[in-house]
Formats: structure tokens, C-alpha cells, sequence
């Protein structure tokens, strides 16, 4: 027979260290340009103690997804033509090999061939007709709207998508981002803001990050001592049936 209490205790302590988890993440990524940190959707585990308490239900705190938080990163001016920042809500759309991948990691370069690449991981920047290729050492601009031109002229226009929910998203690696399925609907912006010549940072402060970890550090000692004090009780319990 199992202890309800002791399940969600156990349920609260692995919570919390999931929560802990995305939290670590977003800290090794804080430098890392256009991540966006997200936290772990938990069901809140003081409710479901009381409920247990009262034998009203034995629902166990768990992680229920992620959320990406919408707080934008500062834009950091970098100078480079090359390089663009969104100063309105979306990503960028790149062509990774399990299919479109979405960024805020504006740092593009052009290869030999004058193929539009991200930094990271050198995948192809989308536009309205599919990968951005130019004329190899033809001059390249961006206008605020993000209108590639060539030479002056006009031959693309870079793709910016906005999910319906976030939580249908899931991170491939640092700030690059994947649908968790195709029923996932993004929208088009037809008129983005693009900011020439800067880069959006991490959307991660490394002080409330670290006031967090004190946070969860003592949730997690908080657990651990219901645990421990009902564990005791129910033991004292089992010697007192004993002596009956």
C-alpha cells in the first residue's frame, strides 16, 4: 500500500529538479545570441499536498510541458550588414535537415557560393522563394522590412513566422527552435521589423537566474523534510501497531 503524501513529496522533488534543469540550461546558454530561456510547467505542488491531506484527490505535482518566455533579449549593435534583429515579435525561418527550424539569432553570413547562412550551424536562411542564394560578391542589403537587395534590386524577402503557441515548440540546440509537430500553425508576418547592423542577446539575466537557484534550493529542502518527517511518522506508527 503506498502513502499518498510520500508520492507527491517524491513527485515535488523531482519537479523541482527539472525546474532546476531548465534553469542550468538557461545560465550555460546567457551568451548565447537570440536564446530564449523557458521553464518547466509544473502543477503547483502546495495545492496538491492539501488535497492529498484532505484526501480529496492524489494528483501528483508534474511537469506538465515548457514555456518560452517572451521577454526579448537587448540588441547588441554589431555593425556588420550582415547581421539583423527583430524588433517585433517572430523568427527567422531556416532550412535544418529534419525541416524548418526558427531562430532570433540573426547572425547570417554568405558562403563562396552566396548561399544566406545562419552562424550557428550554417543552415540556409528561408525567404519567400525558398533558400536565399545572391550573386557571389554582388553587395547585399537588408531594408526594415526585410527585403533582401542585391545590387540595389529587389530579390527576395526574408521569411519572420510567428507561432500560435510556443509551447509547440522545442529547442534543436542553443537559440535555434523545431515544431514538436506538424499540427503546430505558424503565421506569416508580412511586414517584420528588421533591425540592420545588431544582434538580439539572450533573453537570460544571470541575477534572477541565480535568486531562482536560492529559490528552488530551499523548495527542495522543503520537499526533502516532508519526506523525511512523514517517512518518521509513518514508522512510529508501525512500532506502536507492533507493541498492540
Amino acid at each position: 500500500m503506498t502513502d499518498s503524501i510520500l508520492e507527491i513529496g517524491g513527485a515535488g522533488l523531482e519537479s523541482t529538479d527539472q525546474r532546476v534543469k531548465k534553469l542550468m540550461d538557461s545560465l550555460s546558454s546567457s551568451q548565447v545570441p537570440g536564446y530564449i530561456k523557458s521553464e518547466a510547467v509544473i502543477r503547483g505542488f502546495p495545492l496538491e499536498l492539501e488535497a492529498a491531506t484532505q484526501k480529496v484527490n492524489t494528483f501528483k505535482p508534474q511537469v506538465e510541458g515548457s514555456y518560452f518566455s517572451d521577454l526579448r533579449g537587448a540588441l547588441e549593435k554589431t555593425n556588420s550588414q550582415l547581421d539583423l534583429a527583430l524588433g517585433s515579435d517572430g523568427f527567422f525561418v531556416i532550412a535544418g535537415p529534419w525541416g524548418e527550424g526558427y531562430t532570433r539569432d540573426g547572425r547570417f553570413q554568405l558562403d563562396r557560393d552566396g548561399r544566406l547562412l545562419t552562424v550557428a550551424g550554417n543552415y540556409s536562411v528561408l525567404g519567400q522563394g525558398g533558400p536565399i542564394v545572391v550573386t557571389p560578391g554582388a553587395a547585399v542589403e537588408f531594408t526594415d522590412e526585410g527585403d533582401v537587395m542585391v545590387d540595389g534590386v529587389k530579390v527576395d524577402s526574408l521569411r519572420v513566422v510567428q507561432p500560435e503557441s510556443k509551447t509547440g515548440f522545442e529547442p534543436v540546440s542553443g537559440s535555434i527552435f523545431r515544431k514538436l509537430n506538424d499540427s503546430v500553425a505558424m503565421q506569416e508576418i508580412e511586414e517584420p521589423r528588421v533591425i540592420r547592423g545588431y544582434v538580439e542577446s539572450s533573453n537570460v539575466n544571470v541575477v534572477d537566474e541565480m535568486m531562482e537557484m536560492i529559490f528552488l534550493d530551499r523548495i527542495y529542502g522543503i520537499n526533502a523534510k516532508i519526506i523525511s518527517t512523514r517517512d518518521g511518522n509513518l514508522s512510529k506508527l508501525m512500532e506502536i501497531a507492533k507493541t498492540q
